[in-house]
């Protein structure tokens, strides 16, 4: 084994850097190079020295413009930068504030390694879905930083096997919903009817119905506003005829404006009060409780027992086919061997809100 200069020893493609003051490290950096090389060798070795000698006497280790940056440093150069939503910004910046910046804070940007990474979302206990979301910013900082390869992207998730896709079956749905009242009924026999996303039924306006169909658009989602869908692309949606007589006695049809609106007669930015409603009638009608999405499944199962297309289905939920192919797979799968066909038929009594049951 090659010895090498004090503080200085190959790490990967490069040259790894290291300086200690009162038995702690208070430097380290790979720099490329290739320290079998003597002009590489050499070269590490002279900005050691240099490096050595700004500490002994006090100074920076290093200027911002000399490319010895710390991690902190350039994730926030990395948000300035941005060209996003404010709420994107906003995400990446409590991500990289809660997850990274704790755990290197004070490392120079270039000696960060997939490892390292690696170690730091072992100690993060998230789920595998959410880790990968909080590895977006940190692979940016690395792009903005320039790189090569980019750490994040050396950071590898084992699959694993596709969670079943729950529904309701019509009876379960029917006894949850007579047990809302007022809004709260409008709203989930809305949800069960037509698959609408939560943010996209609280941006529905009265203007949006056409006596047959609601036009998709916008959404309100976390609070926030947005003139736009969640997968950007406009979309009319057909309102089956159970559902027409609850919407058409909705309190607020001759208000205008915002079909569900709050005791401060404002949309609903946030569900959760909905959602409370929602958890209240499960418990009353002794049903499991599940999460309000489950009513969108429920929708796209419903529309896959009617023998439509999948590319039908997936447009009015607002999917692309291939999206939609990957997560209700299970139910073209039923349908097409016509397996439990009668579990969505047609003719089943959906209740009004006037047939509600005690």
């Amino acid at each position: 084994m090659a010895k090498w200069p004090t503080g200085i020893k190959p790490r990967g493609k490069g040259i790894q850097i290291e300086l200690w003051r009162h038995g702690k490290r208070a430097y380290s950096e790979i720099i490329q190079g290739d320290a079998h090389k003597k002009s590489d060798l050499a070269a590490a070795i002279k900005h050691r020295n240099k490096l050595k000698a700004r500490l002994e006497l006090g100074l920076p280790l290093f200027l911002e413009d000399t490319g010895h940056r710390t991690f902190e440093m350039v994730a926030q150069k990395y948000l300035n930068t941005l060209d996003t939503d404010p709420r994107t910004i906003r995400e990446y910046y409590n991500q990289l504030a809660r997850h990274w910046e704790p755990v290197f804070s004070g490392w120079p940007i270039h000696e960060i390694t997939t490892a390292a990474v690696k170690d730091a979302l072992a100690d993060i206990d998230l789920a595998q879905k959410t880790k990968k979301n909080i590895l977006i910013p940190l692979s940016g900082v690395f792009g903005y930083a320039g790189i090569i390869p980019n750490p994040a992207h050396g950071v590898k998730f084992g699959k694993r096997q596709k969670a079943r896709v729950e529904r309701y079956k019509p009876e379960d749905r029917d006894k949850v919903l007579s047990k809302l009242e007022g809004q709260d009924h409008v709203y989930f026999a809305l949800l069960f009817a037509t698959g609408l996303r939560p943010g996209e039924a609280c941006a529905l306006e009265w203007s949006d119905w056409d006596g047959e169909q609601l036009h998709i658009c916008k959404q309100i989602t976390k609070g926030k506003f947005k003139d736009r869908t969640k997968t950007f692309k406009n979309r009319d949606v057909y309102v089956p005829q159970w559902f027409r007589p609850i919407l058409l006695n909705h309190s607020t049809r001759f208000e205008g404006g915002y079909i569900f609106k709050n005791t401060q007669g404002n949309p609903y930015s946030q569900t959760r009060y909905l959602n409370k409603a929602w958890a209240k009638a499960h418990k009353q009608a002794r049903i499991r409780l599940r999460n309000p999405y489950t009513c969108r499944h429920t929708r796209a199962a419903e529309l896959l027992s009617t023998g439509i297309s999948d590319a039908d289905a997936a447009s009015q939920l607002g999917n692309s086919p291939a999206v939609f192919l990957n997560t209700y797979s299970e139910f073209i799968i039923e349908y097409s061997d016509r397996k439990d066909f009668s579990r969505f038929e047609p003719q089943h009594k959906h209740h009004t809100e006037t047939e509600k049951t005690p």
